[in-house]
């Protein structure tokens, strides 16, 4: 089974280039954000997208609609430039994955039928299933079915596992019923966050997640899932929960040593974690005074002291590196073997 983490493609940090952390199965990239930098489309010609990326492991490029229509960017994916995109590509890494541009809606069996010459694969809304049986008649089975549209079903509290698993049992059983001996491999998009990918996993053959990026902004994951808000003032999609003194404080304070040891020190991952004072942005974020981060890192490594949760809140707060690299290890950890593995709020 395969895994896949998303990143923009001109993301500044990269975990995935050291070579103490743990691989994803492949990066996944958006072609929107060649649209919507046309720079980066020149830069990556020039230099080489795994080069450019720091990566030499799998690609799976997609068309960037969900992006565009989810996030409400200002900006409409073409499939012409999807076409120049997916053909220079194709040159540097004829093993990418290529997924079609599933928008407008009336439009999904023809741009797939006209990105055909890029093997393009196709994204199926979980919704409209109807679409397959366009695409089987014209083509054929495709290597990979991309079952698009999932991440809404993960939202809207309990319930949520009921109703992605009956979405993507519905759409395995379209493709049973389509044919009973002809088989392709499933990638359910966007829904690979650490609570959740291993049951993914055991139902289809691919999934992603780009969520380790999106809380980074001012929270952190937990590697058996859910987010911690990194302050007071922490709002995100209506999140408030902090991290929980006791179990919970320890493991994290765990991953953190297991990062320091392994990265050769915390204060390698990014410039502000040598400060010997705060840095002043933080001071209007904080309502009482604030130790020196060396002296906390040096209480972090010293098993005998005791680190409270104000504390490590700050050191997150400090450094956005820290924050990504730490929810990249959440997002891997299932990839670890059962030693090595972190256990959040467990024995």
């Amino acid at each position: 089974m395969s895994f896949a983490l998303g990143t923009p493609i001109s993301a500044r940090i990269r975990p995935w280039k050291y070579d103490w952390i743990v691989k994803p199965d492949f990066l996944m990239i958006s072609a929107i954000d060649f649209m919507q930098n046309p720079k980066l489309f020149t830069t990556i010609k020039r230099t080489g997208i795994h080069e450019y990326l720091e990566w030499d492991g799998s690609l799976v490029c997609d068309s960037g609609a969900f992006s565009a229509i989810n996030r409400k960017k200002k900006i409409t994916p073409s499939i012409d430039l999807l076409k120049d995109y997916y053909r220079e590509l194709i040159n540097q890494d004829p093993e990418i994955i290529k997924i079609t541009l599933d928008y407008p809606d009336d439009k999904i069996v023809s741009n797939y039928l006209e990105l055909q010459p890029y093997e393009i694969q196709p994204v199926i809304p979980y919704d409209q299933l109807q679409i397959l049986d366009q695409i089987v008649s014209e083509v054929g089975f495709p290597a990979w079915n991309f079952i698009g549209r999932l991440v809404p079903l993960m939202r809207g509290g309990s319930g949520y596992k009921e109703r992605l698993f009956e979405a993507l049992y519905t759409f395995k059983s379209k493709l049973e019923s389509l044919s009973s001996t002809q088989k392709t491999k499933i990638w359910a998009l966007g829904v690979g966050a650490p609570s959740i990918i291993l049951e993914v996993l055991s139902e289809v053959d691919g999934c992603d997640s780009s969520r380790w990026r999106i809380t980074a902004s001012n929270m952190v994951m937990l590697p058996d899932g859910g987010e911690r808000g990194i302050g007071n003032r922490t709002k995100w999609r209506g999140t408030h929960h902090r991290i929980e003194d006791g179990t919970e404080k320890q493991r994290v304070i765990s991953i953190l040593r297991q990062i320091d040891s392994l990265s050769g020190g915390i204060e390698t991952l990014d410039s502000s974690l040598h400060e010997t004072a705060l840095p002043k942005q933080l001071k209007d974020k904080f309502e009482v005074n604030l130790p020196q981060i060396g002296s906390l890192i040096e209480k972090i490594r010293d098993p005998d002291l005791e680190v409270t949760v104000y504390e490590l809140e700050l050191l997150f707060r400090t450094s956005g590196n820290l924050r990504l690299v730490f929810n990249y290890i959440a997002a891997l950890n299932y990839k670890l073997d059962d030693n090595s593995r972190i256990h959040i709020g467990k024995n």
